[in-house]
Parts: structure tokens; sequence; C-alpha cells
């Protein structure tokens, strides 16, 4: 008898977990769960000789969360909501005896630095991990493709390496969406609000801040067909994350970031909205209804889920590791990349929202068949990095590494 997964969330990164559990021998019953299951339905319905059972749970509602987990055994969980709840899913996980997974946490802020960081992966590891240890549960935090994937090729090249200095993610899209003067192939309110947050990376084993979208810019040659691109700091759990893994501190590490590449018309958008305050979520109240700015803003905007048919271009995103190897100093670049039209035809999802569900949906197989046996709550690069790697372009993440030596002649 297989295991039974939940997935929390059901747009476009939870559709494509749920097909890719679908092919998956491991699992018996795949529980599509949704406030609105208008996406969850549609699944099911278009999708033949399914196991997918359609249920409406309200993911901050932890005891119901919980009472349904033990009611249909639910091995594994798989949140694909907002990281707002973070806490109330992985508190049912911890009542019920689920392993769980997502694929975002709050934005990084350090304790006492403009808000109190209650939703960081810091403060769920710190919360969780004990009693998950306690339980013989697995909650792997961060693991889509950036965060998640990413931190995984940062493993993967650190334990190639004697000792190592710095660790770049970066994220390249070329992607041009047709019909729209503006629109975003993952959650805008995500995005906007990443662009307006401080940008926090490490340096010298200190977390340090700057400006959005002024801090660390810099160029960087990306593979064909994207070539020469500009990257901004922006704040993403891995960019400190990898930098503070003590593993990778003890073996040198002193720098550590995460950066986008942006269209001079994003900057600007994302500038204009933060000098306006549209990019938080913190509440307003608007001709006495209370409104978060950020999702008046991006009211308007299509659906991620439904952009996958007119995104023309190509993404990049990987992870650059620079050190040392038998005396010589080696650079490792290890990527995915992939055309979005391509992959629309493939999967019916835009590439975005693929890149993010396929590393949650491979590692929830991995743990229910025995291959991953890490206990305890923690981010991605504290997994042993061969079960994935081994896996992610058969599951359809095209792997590519770029292994760079130099020497003195």
């Amino acid at each position: 008898m297989g295991a039974n997964a939940l997935i929390i969330g059901t747009g476009g990164v939870g559709s494509v977990i749920g097909q890719k559990l679908l092919g998956y021998d491991a699992f018996e019953s795949i529980y599509l769960s949704d406030v609105d299951t208008t996406y969850a339905e549609r699944l099911k319905h278009r999708t033949p000789k399914n196991r997918f059972v359609v249920v409406s749970l309200d993911a901050m509602d932890t005891a119901g969360l919980a009472a349904f987990m033990r009611e249909h055994k639910i091995t594994v969980t798989l949140n694909a909501a907002t990281w707002l709840v973070n806490h109330s899913v992985l508190e049912a996980c911890a009542q019920a005896g689920s392993h769980y997974l997502d694929m975002a946490a709050d934005i990084y802020s350090p304790p006492g630095v403009k808000r109190p960081a209650k939703n960081s992966y810091e403060a769920e590891i710190e919360k969780f991990d004990a009693r998950f240890r306690e339980r013989g549960l697995l909650g792997v935090l961060c693991m889509g493709c950036d965060p998640g994937a990413v931190n995984v090729f940062a493993r993967w090249a650190m334990d190639r390496l004697d000792s190592a200095e710095s660790i770049r993610v970066l994220d390249a899209d070329n992607a041009d969406i047709k019909g729209y003067r503006f629109a975003v192939l993952f959650s805008p309110e995500t995005l906007l609000e990443e662009l307006g947050a401080v940008p926090y990376f490490v340096r010298d084993g200190r977390v340090m801040s700057g400006k959005p979208l002024e801090t660390e810019v810099e160029w960087f040659r990306f593979p064909p067909p994207l070539g020469l691109m500009k990257t901004y700091a922006v704040a993403h759990e891995e960019g400190v994350s990898l930098g503070l893994y003590k593993p990778f501190v003890d073996k040198g590490v002193t720098y550590s970031v995460f950066k986008y590449t942006l269209s001079d018309k994003v900057v600007q958008l994302a500038r204009s909205l933060a000098l306006l305050e549209l990019d938080t979520w913190k509440k307003v109240k608007v001709d006495g209804v209370e409104v978060s700015p950020v999702r008046v803003a991006c009211a308007n905007l299509p659906k991620p889920a439904t952009l996958g048919a007119t995104a023309e271009g190509y993404s990049c995103v990987g992870t650059e590791v620079c050190g040392m190897k038998d005396g010589k100093r080696v650079e490792y670049f290890i990527y995915t990349m992939d055309g979005h039209h391509e992959t629309y035809e493939h999967y019916g999802y835009s590439l975005t929202v693929v890149q993010t569900g396929i590393p949650p949906a491979l590692t929830a197989r991995l743990i229910v068949e025995g291959a991953i046996k890490e206990r305890g709550v923690m981010m991605p690069e504290a997994l042993k990095p061969d079960p994935l790697m081994e896996n992610f372009s058969r599951e359809g993440l095209k792997i590519f590494v770029e292994k760079r030596e130099v020497t003195e002649l």
C-alpha cells in the first residue's frame, strides 16, 4: 500500500506537484486542498485515471488540519501556499505525524531589524526541529527551485571541494509574455515584496544589508542564449542560509548572495510601488475596509497559472561555488535551464511553476521511499545531495554542470 500525500494550495505550483506525484507508484491517494478548490477540481477532471481527492481546507485552522491528516493517514504534506501559513501547517504536521515540505519562508529579517523574523526559516527550525526529530519526521523548508534545488546544487559542489570562499545563486530570465503590458510568471505579490525588501547577504561571516535594487549589482555571463545580463541582490532565503550553514563556514565560505536579473521596466515598477508603500502585506484601511496594498497592486494582473501559453524565452537558475581542489582554483556553476514555450507544451504550465514544483515532488517521493533519511527541520543544503542530483534531470528539471579550473603555467 502506498503513502498518502496532502498538497496545500493548488495554483500553478501545487498543480504541478500533483501531476508529478500522480506519476509515482509510491503514492496511493493524493489530496488536493485549497480554500478555493477551482484549480484542484480542474486538475482532477482533466486527468484520466487519477488518484486525486479534492478537499476544501483552511491552512490556518491548525486543529482541523491535524485532524484531517490523522484521519487520512497523511505521510507527507506539501505546502504550496503562501509562507503566511507555514507555522500553522508545521504545527499540524508535528501533531499528526506527517513529513513536511514547503517552497518559501518569510523574507529574511534579523531580529530587531525592520520587523521580527517570526516566519523566517531560522525561526521555523528553532521552533519545530526538536519536535520533528522526536517523532522521526522530516521537514524540508524552501524546497522549490530557488530556494530549494539551488541549495542542493551548492551542497553538491561544496562536497567536491577541499575549501570554498563564495556562493552566488543566480536567477536569469528573458521571458516575453505576449498580450500583457505587465505580467509575472510566479506570484506577483511575492516578487514585489522581494524587490522592495531589504536585501541581505553574507560577507565575512556577518549578515549584511543594503538598499533594494542598489546592492551588489553586477553583470554575469549566463549560458547561451541568455548571455551577459545585469543582476541585482534580492531578499531571498538562500542568500543568507548558504552563507551561515556551519559546514560551509567551516570549509571557508565568507560570501553568499542571491541575485535576480531584472528588466528596466520591472526595476522602475518596483521602485515606484516601494515609494508609495504598495509592496507590503501589512494591511491599511481604505474606505472602511482593511486591505493589503500588495494585493491591491496585483489584483488586476493575470494569474501565473494562466500564462504558460503566452511566454517565450528561456530561464536559467543556478549556483556558482568558488573554491580550491588539490591546490587548484575551481569554480562550479550548476544550473537548470529550459525554454518557456517548450515547457508549457509538455506540462501545460509555465516554466517558472514547473521548476518550482518538481523539486518538492521528487523530494516527497525520496522521503517515502527511504532514499532521504535525514530527520528534523532543515534547509535543503542539510540534505545529502546525491539522491536528488541523480534524479533531477530524469524528473524534468534539466541539470547542467560547468567546471572551470585555474592553474598557473
